[in-house]
């Protein structure tokens, strides 16, 4: 048959076949406007700044994501031909398009700078473009008039269909998303921490009797390679203190725009939409469509140059990785005295705190995963979770809650009045 081909950083090449009508949808898709879009589109937002091939976009990584689950499908199809084949073509676009509803600046960086506090909500903006892109719904209509039903079903988790669909997308523990960008992005940023063996899951994943996925017991340690790998990107990439404190500069800058009003900030149509939206549900289809990376550093580059002050300073922090300091805090008494010594010294540096003083800390790696992850099907048969067949397991859950960290990012003078040195 013939094969459309790819190069890819984990896989050399993938590949999909015209002539398998699945295949071709995420073909047709692949060439649309909105997914071209994800071009420009950062996968990994700041890590640039730290790691400097981390340049990638959300481009290769979606592709990346179809393809492993084209993999694991077929290893699926060998013993269950019947529920494989039902949602085949919806399950490949559902890789295909799980982040088509990202913004810039960076992805899940943008969700913080735009609408601090509130969740992330690229799965619904891409249920939204999915049934609003006049394209794509040409596309997945003239396939099936279930399609975009069955694809929106596996976004969002729905009980409509049954739960082993979407939890090769996303579900808890190994899925073909996590699947592909902790390789990927291992890759990109130069370090080995991401990678493991992944034609041994993706060859050892079944459909157990009550419709959910199941790890076969023998492949259990390929599962605990993943599962280090992944706890090992978020604690040196993902949770890196530099770039956490590189975030709060994007939502500090935004916060700036606003409070100065359009009136007195150079903003093209979409930055006007996006400065005025207090959730994405302000945000219009068009304005998603424009919201990218070359967009952004370009209203970066026009304030940089602003007649006011903070504007174009914390912009030019960014364009210039003239990045926030931190100071790690130890514990809330801790954290309050060193913010009020902080607040002082910023004062005294002439910098608003509001701009120029915030909190950054990690996150639990593996909250939730313990009552989601893939279960493992034993040599007789029987299910346990992933959390009972391995204590490293446990063990890597309770090191992610237990030692979590936190600082306090500020300008380096602010940091050196302080007298902090770590």
């Amino acid at each position: 048959m013939k094969e459309i081909t790819f190069a890819d950083v984990v896989h050399q090449s993938i590949s999909f076949s015209p002539d398998d009508p699945a295949e071709r949808l995420v073909l047709d898709l692949v060439d649309t406007p909105w997914f071209q879009r994800l071009r420009d589109i950062s996968q990994t937002a700041n890590t640039r700044l730290v790691y400097m091939f981390s340049e990638h976009s959300r481009f290769g990584h979606c592709l990346g994501v179809a393809y492993l689950a084209k993999l694991v499908l077929n290893k699926l199809a060998v013993n269950h031909p019947s529920e494989v084949s039902r949602f085949r073509p919806a399950i490949l676009v559902a890789g295909l398009l799980h982040d088509v509803g990202h913004l810039a600046p960076g992805s899940h960086t943008a969700f913080k700078t735009w609408f601090p506090g509130q969740p992330d909500a690229h799965e619904a903006l891409a249920e939204l473009v999915i049934n609003g892109d006049p394209e794509m719904l040409t596309i997945c209509d003239a396939h099936s008039p279930n399609l975009r039903n069955d694809v929106t079903a596996i976004l969002s988790e729905s009980d409509a269909v049954p739960a082993w669909t979407w939890q090769l997308i996303s579900g808890g523990g190994w899925n073909v998303d996590r699947g592909n960008w902790s390789a990927v992005d291992s890759i990109l940023a130069g370090v080995s921490y991401g990678k493991y063996n992944i034609p041994a899951l993706a060859d050892s994943i079944v459909i157990t009797a009550d419709g959910q996925l199941a790890l076969m017991e023998n492949r259990l340690d390929a599962m605990m390679h993943f599962a280090v790998s992944r706890h090992a990107m978020y604690r040196q990439i993902y949770q890196h203190r530099v770039l956490l404190a590189a975030d709060t500069i994007n939502r500090a800058v935004v916060d700036r725009a606003r409070v100065l009003g359009e009136s007195k900030v150079f903003a093209d149509e979409t930055m006007r939409i996006a400065l005025a939206a207090r959730s994405v549900a302000d945000l219009t289809h068009d304005a998603i469509f424009a919201m990218r990376e070359s967009w952004w550093r370009y209203h970066l580059s026009r304030w940089a140059s602003s007649d006011d002050a903070i504007l174009r300073d914390l912009s030019q922090r960014i364009l210039n990785r003239r990045l926030f300091k931190t100071i790690r805090t130890e514990s809330d008494e801790h954290k309050n005295r060193l913010r009020a010594k902080a607040t002082s010294a910023l004062e005294e540096l002439g910098l608003d705190p509001r701009y120029y003083l915030h909190e950054i800390s990690t996150a639990d790696v593996h909250a939730g995963d313990s009552k989601q992850s893939m279960l493992v099907q034993l040599d007789n048969g029987r299910l346990i979770t992933l959390a009972q067949a391995d204590p490293l397991f446990n063990a890597m859950a309770a090191e992610s809650r237990s030692s979590q960290r936190s600082w306090l990012a500020l300008p380096k003078e602010a940091k050196a009045v302080v007298g902090a040195t770590r």
